[in-house]
């Protein structure tokens, strides 16, 4: 049985019919491939955690007046660091994250506003 297609007589052969410098350059680009996986899921994942808040301040915070703006923004910021936080199931919180920012963007902001008191615009 032939388990290789390198003839036994071939020079410089190691395993599997591959020189040191052909193993070598292997495993230096697996080394390459892995850590630039491992900094691009990281990049990937705090580029996406951060949608949310970027979201919360672009569309709710013009919805409110000043004043309401300085008092419900960083509870609301609270929440969404809470709903984000650091568990299992990442994507369902990012998705619950996604939806709390969403309902409060489409009304719910200004609803709380008024049902504090504050002033709306």
């Amino acid at each position: 049985m032939k388990l290789s297609m390198v003839p036994p007589d071939a020079p410089h052969t190691l395993f599997l019919g591959e020189d040191p410098a052909g193993w070598r350059t292997a495993l230096v680009a697996a080394l390459l491939a892995a850590v630039v996986l491992e900094v691009a899921t990281a990049v990937f994942r705090t580029a996406l955690l951060r949608v949310p808040g970027v979201l919360l301040t672009l569309l709710v915070g013009p919805q409110l007046a000043r004043p309401a703006r300085l008092c419900l923004l960083p509870q609301w910021r609270a929440e969404l660091s809470r709903r984000l936080a650091a568990g299992p199931r990442r994507w369902r919180r990012y998705a619950a994250a996604l939806r709390f920012v969403l309902a409060l963007s489409w009304g719910g902001a200004r609803r709380r506003a008024a049902l504090l008191g504050l002033p709306r615009t």
